[in-house]
């Protein structure tokens, strides 16, 4: 199994749950190399212990930057969709073909010790993305629940 970080922290506890010139071909099997912009819109949210003025607070847009090199997409193309902090993840499921992708990994950290399981699915181009998240678990033996949509496409060339 491959470890993946993905982001879950508290300024994107909710938002959670999880960047180059010219565009390559639109039908490519695979993510371009380069700088990326991403989008997280979360739309709902049942989080145990985190307040409503908290999850309105979070609710709504949440924005990325991020930098990948050809040679790490090709050996973790879910790397273009994680982000890194504390959490640590474990990825159960990748598939990205015919413009199609999913993934399933399963993180946990100080807020979420018992883990959430977060179930992503989307269409692709090899410079653009466009997913639905569901991330399920439990924080203090109750059921948490965070529903988001994430976007993301390819900007222009970057430096690692």
């Amino acid at each position: 199994m491959t470890t993946a970080r993905l982001s879950i922290g508290p300024a994107s506890l909710v938002a959670a749950a999880l960047t180059l010139g010219h565009a390559p071909p639109a039908l490519a099997e695979g993510f371009a190399p380069g700088g990326w912009d991403h989008q997280t819109t979360m739309l709902s949210a049942d989080v145990p212990g985190v307040p409503q003025w908290v999850v309105k607070m979070f609710a709504g847009n949440r924005k990325r930057k991020s930098c990948h090199d050809a040679a790490e997409l090709a050996r973790r193309p879910e790397a273009l969709l994680t982000q890194d902090d504390a959490a640590q993840c474990t990825k159960r499921r990748f598939s990205m073909a015919g413009g199609q992708l999913s993934y399933d990994t399963f993180c946990t950290n100080k807020r979420f010790p018992d883990g959430l399981l977060v179930a992503s699915k989307g269409s692709y181009t090899a410079d653009s993305y466009k997913i639905s998240t569901v991330s399920t678990g439990m924080k203090d033996g109750k059921p948490v629940k965070i529903v988001t949509e994430g976007s993301g496409h390819r900007t222009g060339s970057c430096k690692k």
